[in-house]
């Protein structure tokens, strides 16, 4: 028997007429084996095709919206955000999605990285985001408020929330690493937190600080989710799995 499929809210998003169908759905509740069991929804690392669109479909008929109105793209740690409806290229690469009308569900993949979800519900325009350390120092959070600014939002009312992704507990960095985020974000606290050997870079900080400069109101970030490498039975986690690992898809759209 399948598990239950369990998907982690925030309580920034409402989930009436009018809000969001949104969340983060952990590990449980698909059709995947091995490390990738169960709910794996990422095609990219090896997993049988046919159980990730299964996969797939379950989360979409447990959240009610149809299969074919989710809208995915490849994420290559950049900044590119792209628009529902502006046409795509091929090969589809940007680590941003933005929508403006009720339909489309947008997703962001990670596993470890963080996943992001947007949503202004004065002007009704919602955007997902991938961002691994490289697009968080690179800027892809702010790219996403930008584009969504230019669909009619206004940064002060959009709500963010950051999905489970490896935590300041588990993201040991090398030198090079800690000197882009010094670089790019200044002396932020909490940033930087000292391990045994190296340091620990707290991705959920660096990323408010990107959101708040970008005028996001701060009470407006919901920046406390678990971490996944700590959480084996509810996660996925490159850092503990490897390629052979499953990956997660945070998803928001907007409800009719």
């Amino acid at each position: 028997m399948v598990d239950a499929i369990r998907v982690r809210r925030s309580p920034l998003f409402s989930d009436g007429p009018g809000g969001f169908v949104h969340g983060f759905p952990e590990r449980t509740g698909g059709e995947s084996i091995g490390l990738r069991a169960s709910l794996n929804l990422g095609y990219r690392w090896g997993d049988d095709q046919a159980l990730v669109a299964r996969n797939r479909a379950r989360l979409a008929t447990h959240e009610g919206f149809a299969p074919t109105d989710l809208q995915v793209t490849k994420h290559v740690h950049g900044t590119a955000v792209w628009c529902v409806g502006e046409p795509l290229p091929e090969p589809p690469e940007f680590d941003g999605l933005v929508c403006d009308r009720p339909g489309p569900v947008l997703g962001a993949f990670a596993a470890d990285c963080v996943p992001i979800l947007f949503g202004d519900p004065v002007a009704r325009v919602c955007g997902a985001a991938h961002a691994g350390w490289r697009g968080a120092v690179a800027g892809v959070a702010e790219r996403v408020i930008e584009r969504m600014v230019e669909r009619g939002a206004r940064a002060a009312d959009v709500r963010v929330a950051l999905g489970p992704s490896i935590g300041p507990c588990c993201f040991e960095v090398g030198p090079e690493v800690e000197s882009a985020f010094r670089d790019r974000f200044g002396a932020v606290p909490g940033m930087i937190v000292p391990g045994a050997k190296k340091a620990h870079v707290d991705l959920r900080v660096a990323l408010v600080a990107s959101l708040t400069r970008r005028g996001v109101l701060a009470e407006h970030v919901d920046a406390t989710p678990p971490c996944t490498r700590c959480n084996p039975e509810r996660f996925f986690s490159y850092r503990r799995d490897g390629l052979e690992g499953g990956v997660h898809m945070g998803f928001i759209g907007l409800r009719a």
